[in-house]
Order: structure tokens, then sequence, then C-alpha cells
């Protein structure tokens, strides 16, 4: 496996592959990026071909918030929200942005800051890496008195993130960074209540995604973090996809405490006409079968010609199991977690 500090070579190409640890730097600016006829890309469609987005969630047993970042270039992004389990209430906030004006996402996984800024609302997903080689995840939204969170997750320099880089279409690459099963400490005050994210044992999870995507991409993905019903009281977290990190390698993976166990590439069932349809994810070789009922739901549909997208993020409680490859096998009961089900065209 890779451990290259920044992303690009010297002669212009991502490294490819699985890392044992981060990148420090999405070094765009050096990436030799060609058209499909493998012809040098002129400055404007290197830049709007490139594309970003950041995601900080958080779960517990009666709370459920998301923030997520996008820069497409054409527009900017925003979504966030904040749902109560207890009685399935939900607070949502969208902001979009032409030409991402107002948004500054940072290519730096490692000591950057990505920001998002309209009139009293603004929106900062912090990353801090120290001397020990511990990571800090941070996020903080101030949308003037309807909320205000400010929300940690720390990573130890033994916890292993999940990082990979691959080809995507012809011309291509896509890096994705994304942690599970870690605790979130912090506050989140709204109209649903004054939270203690240490109190009601909160666990996040986070998507660092950057590249050259395709012009229409399309992805399903299921994540979890929570405390597995046992006795040890571990840690658990899932990421599972398909539709973009899995040309040669697969972004697939599950964390029990700060270990990352590989899985291999999952299938989804579920009914796209039917918004409460339940979920089933499953794996050919028998090491995942989960099955996913919705409680709750944010959504987006938009068709502008050039720019389209059909969204639905939605969370649930997922049951069954999981095995590692050593054949130990985990089981999962009522944990609360999200899938989503996306197609964009930017």
């Amino acid at each position: 496996m890779l451990r290259p500090h920044s992303l690009i070579n010297t002669q212009g190409k991502p490294y490819i592959g699985r890392f044992t640890q981060p990148v420090n730097e999405i070094n765009v600016q050096d990436a030799d990026y060609r058209t499909p006829m493998n012809k040098k890309a002129g400055r404007l469609r290197k830049h709007f071909a490139f594309k970003r987005f950041q995601y900080f969630g958080g779960i517990s047993g009666d709370l459920i918030f998301g923030c997520a970042l996008a820069d497409v270039k054409l527009v900017g992004a925003v979504f966030i929200y904040v749902y109560r389990i207890s009685d399935g209430k939900m607070l949502t906030w969208q902001f979009k942005s032409p030409f991402a004006k107002g948004m500054d996402l940072s290519n730096r996984p490692d000591n950057g800051v990505s920001t998002f800024k309209k009139g009293k609302n603004s929106v900062a997903m912090r990353y801090e890496l120290n001397s020990n080689g511990e990571r800090k995840k941070s996020l903080s939204i101030s949308l003037g008195d309807a909320l205000s969170i400010e929300a940690t997750m720390q990573e130890s320099r033994d916890y292993q993130s999940m990082a990979l880089c691959t080809p995507t279409a012809v011309n291509g690459w896509v890096y994705a960074q994304k942690t599970a099963a870690l605790p979130v400490t912090g506050k989140i005050s709204c109209e649903l209540g004054e939270f203690d994210l240490s109190e009601v044992q909160c666990f996040g999870h986070h998507d660092f995604s950057a590249g050259f995507m395709r012009r229409e991409t399309f992805w399903n993905w299921a994540c979890f973090s929570g405390q597995l019903n046992n006795t040890s009281k571990q840690k658990i977290g899932l990421n599972v996809s398909w539709g973009v990190n899995e040309t040669g390698f697969s972004e697939n993976c599950f964390w029990v405490d700060e270990t990352l166990h590989v899985l291999p590439q999952v299938q989804f069932k579920f009914d796209r006409d039917d918004d409460h349809s339940n979920w089933r994810i499953t794996s050919e070789n028998d090491q995942l079968d989960l099955s996913f009922k919705p409680e709750g739901m944010h959504k987006e549909h938009l068709n502008a010609g050039i720019m389209a997208t059909n969204f639905k993020q939605i969370f649930g409680r997922f049951k069954g199991y999981i095995k590692d490859q050593d054949g130990t096998r985990y089981e999962i009961e009522d944990l609360y977690g999200f899938v989503e089900d996306q197609y964009s065209k930017w």
C-alpha cells in the first residue's frame, strides 16, 4: 500500500490505490488533466472538471445531524439537517450559490479549512494534524438564532482512515478519505433543543472526496457509526458504496474501534420509486448482509439542463451482520445510520 505526501506525482499523475495514511494535500494544480482523446485539457476545462465535496455527520440514540459542502464549479451547495429520532421532527437548511460564490473548499485533508458564508450564515470544516500524528475534524455552523453547531471528532495516531484514489472513466480520478466509529464531542443548539454530544453518546463519520469525476455521476452509499450491543462496548462503523470508487480498488470497509477491515464489492437492492422501501445490502461472498429500514430523509431534485441532481440521503436502522476476513462475525441490531441514492450531472 502507498503512503504519498501529495496525491499528484512529478509526472502530473495521481498515485492510484489504497493508502496506509491519508495524503496531506490534493495538489490538483500539478495534475496533467487530459481530454478523453488524450490531449492536454485547457485551463478552464480543467478548472470546471474538478469537483469537491466534504461531509460531517453524527449519530446518537435520539439525534442525527449532517452537513455537506459541495463545490461543483457551476454551483456551490450546502445542506444541513438535524433530526430528533424520538418524535421524527427534522430541521433542514439548504444554500446554493452560482459558481460557488462564498465557498472555499480546502484541498488539504490535513491542516486545511473549508468554509461557506452567506449573510449571517456560516459553515466551517477544519482539519488538523498535530506533531503526534493525531487528527482532528471539526464542524462549526452558525445560522443566527436558528442553529448553532460546534462538533469535533478526534483520531488517535493508531486510527486507520480509509484513503484511496481510483481511476474514473477514461481520463479522471477520484480521491476519497473516510472515517467512522469516532466519538463526537461538542454542542448543538436549535429549535429541537440543546444537545451535549458527549452526553448523548454521539458517534461521527466524515467524507473528504475530490477529483475529476464523471460528467454524470451516480452512487449508492451506506454508513453507520455506533456501539455494538455487547459487553465490550466496541465501537463499529461502516462505509460501503458502488458507482464511484470501484475501478481496481474498493473503498468498502468497516471499523471495529480503530481498526479498519476491508470489505469486497457490495450490492444494493431497494425500490427507487418508493422512498420508504427497505434496503438490502449484501456481498457475494457472504461477508456482509444488512437490511435497512428508513425513518427520515433529506432529498433534492433539480433538472436545469446542463446541471441536474436527484438525491436522497435516508436515515434509519440497520440489522444484520458483518464478518471480517478472519471470519469473526459482528451482529448489527437496530444501529442507526444512512443510505444514499445519488445522481448528479455537473
